[in-house]
């Protein structure tokens, strides 16, 4: 039995090591190798600025007046996507609309089965060249679509991601974590595309030609399908970080948790929708970045559990490295409990670590209970957004 746990315990924490500092690690010394980029292009594409929105009063004007403002030398135009809105998002959105006939449009979905499905009724309408998608609480930098055209500019490349940067991370608590957690994915993100495509888009800001489009069942992350759809396509999804876009993080533990379960779930019965697809038509390099950065690290909660199981046997039976590791693992989810009931100081560099593993543990939490109702059949079409983050 000794063989056994030290095994178990030797895998897990390799595969937990290579999750979180080897497969990183990899992909931000892919980030120092220089990249020309050139900033001629062939034409101007005509954009389609996609906002899908429920519900978004408190943000909804400040949205519109920053599109209003980007800067493109080529035709744009704006569609604010109300999904079932119950408050005044629709009547705020339409005054725009009568404002600004040309440059903004107002399409409206009801039955209220979610974004996936309204975006599959506004997209099959759209004539422009490019699909822009960004959310409700997210402000877009001046020259956004400049740089989105500019990315799109070679025929290889089917989509682009853009930056988010969270503008409240000073905030501390979720806000500050997230923030944090978000340049790490972006190090990801920006070391996959050096070589092929990134894997998975988020839905703050990213683009693809509108030829790449394909309706999606409604249980699906909209964002993550349709970008790995551009990859399983044949064509590159690219990451650039002259696409600027701003939002406001979630500041609510509770709220962020709730977003993290919902997220999790739809990313994975995307990938279960799109596996064979997945599997049979990405490159050995392509599959290998997937794996690593999504797959393997939905199922994190697995390896740190036999960790914890396989060290305690271990040290029962007289490890003194397991015990050492015990010891670890005791004071790691010892401070993420008091970070949760809020017995640290704001402000301490305590605090701050005791943020660190807090947010990491739940992640992997919400992320076992996302993977698992998935793996049950539930599927999550639609959610409560995060108030904090308008």
């Amino acid at each position: 039995m000794h063989d056994v746990f030290s095994w178990i315990l030797t895998f897990s924490m390799l595969m937990l090591c290579y999750i979180y500092v080897i497969f990183p690690g990899v992909m931000y010394l892919l980030t120092l190798i220089p990249i020309y980029r050139s900033e001629k292009v062939q034409k101007y594409r005509s954009i389609a600025v996609v906002i899908p929105s429920h519900n978004e009063e408190k943000v909804i004007e400040e949205k519109i007046e920053n599109h209003l403002k980007l800067e493109y030398i080529g035709k744009y135009k704006i569609y604010v996507l109300c999904d079932s809105c119950s408050d005044r998002t629709v009547a705020l959105a339409k005054s725009y609309e009568e404002k600004f006939p040309e440059m903004l449009e107002v399409f409206e979905v009801e039955g209220g089965l979610g974004k996936t499905n309204a975006i599959n009724q506004l997209v099959p309408r759209l004539k422009e060249d490019v699909i822009v998608f960004t959310d409700a609480n997210v402000m877009l930098d001046s020259s956004a679509l400049e740089r989105v055209n500019i990315a799109l500019d070679q025929d290889s490349v089917g989509g682009v991601a853009g930056q988010l940067t969270y503008v409240n991370a000073e905030l501390g608590g979720a806000a500050e974590s997230n923030g944090l957690y978000w340049k790490y994915e972006e190090v990801i993100k920006k070391g996959e595309a050096i070589y092929g495509s990134l894997m998975g888009a988020d839905g703050s800001i990213f683009a693809i030609k509108t030829k790449y489009y394909r309706q999606l069942p409604t249980h699906v992350l909209d964002d993550f399908s349709t970008s790995m759809g551009v990859v399983a396509q044949g064509a590159l999804f690219k990451f650039d970080d002259s696409i600027k876009a701003y939002e406001k993080g979630a500041e609510s533990n509770s709220e962020e948790f709730s977003r993290k379960v919902r997220i999790s779930n739809r990313s994975y019965n995307s990938y279960l929708n799109m596996r064979k697809e997945i599997l049979s038509k990405l490159s050995l390099v392509e599959l290998t970045k997937f794996y690593s950065h999504k797959v393997i690290r939905w199922y994190s909660f697995l390896f740190m559990i036999s960790t914890l199981v396989s060290s305690t046997f271990l040290a029962l039976m007289g490890n003194g490295f397991a015990v050492f590791l015990i010891l670890g693992q005791a004071i790691f989810y010892l401070m993420a409990i008091i970070h949760h009931i809020d017995l640290l100081k704001p402000g301490t560099k305590i605090y701050k670590l005791g943020n660190i593993i807090y947010y990491f543990v739940m992640v992997n939490l919400a992320a076992m209970i996302g993977v698992v109702k998935s793996l049950r059949g539930e599927k999550i079409s639609t959610w409560k957004k995060a108030e904090s983050s308008r």
